[in-house]
């Protein structure tokens, strides 16, 4: 059978996410890949993912390419004053995400999946005028087994 190993790969992603500690030191478990529609800030998804298959069966493999996006705004101490710009906040998480994911290789749930980021960008948030939104495109190599 045929697999494009589309959602499989997301969700390796997002599981080699989730297990990064440095990342994690910035944002939230929880808010990598928030379910919650108003997720708290700042947050990570991933999105725009397409496929190319190859193979069939046990030798099936896939080229995947998505987004890894990422929402910041300005982080306050306690007596209300910036501690950190939108722009700074967000570029050092996306920063993470770019060493998370760059040439790193993961075996899950018996796939083996390799990583590699194409490109990385950081711009203004086009819906929050106080947010900053970065993009990290990868590219992952996906064997069935």
């Amino acid at each position: 059978m045929a697999s494009d190993l589309l959602r499989e790969t997301e969700r390796a992603a997002i599981i080699s996410l989730k297990g990064n500690e440095p990342l994690l030191a910035i944002v939230a478990k929880a808010s990598i890949e928030p379910t919650a529609e108003s997720p708290d800030w700042p947050f990570i998804r991933l999105d725009g993912t397409q496929a190319i298959p190859a193979g069939r069966g046990c030798t099936a493999r896939s080229e995947v390419t998505f987004m890894i996006h990422s929402f910041a705004k300005p982080r306050y101490n306690e007596s209300g004053a910036m501690v950190e710009t939108a722009r700074d906040h967000c570029g050092r998480i996306n920063s993470a995400v770019v060493e998370a994911m760059q040439g790193h290789a993961y075996e899950i749930a018996g796939r083996r999946y390799r990583f590699i980021v194409r490109s990385s960008r950081l711009m203004q948030d086009g819906a929050e005028r106080d947010a900053y939104h970065g993009i990290v495109n990868v590219l992952a190599r996906a064997y069935q087994g």
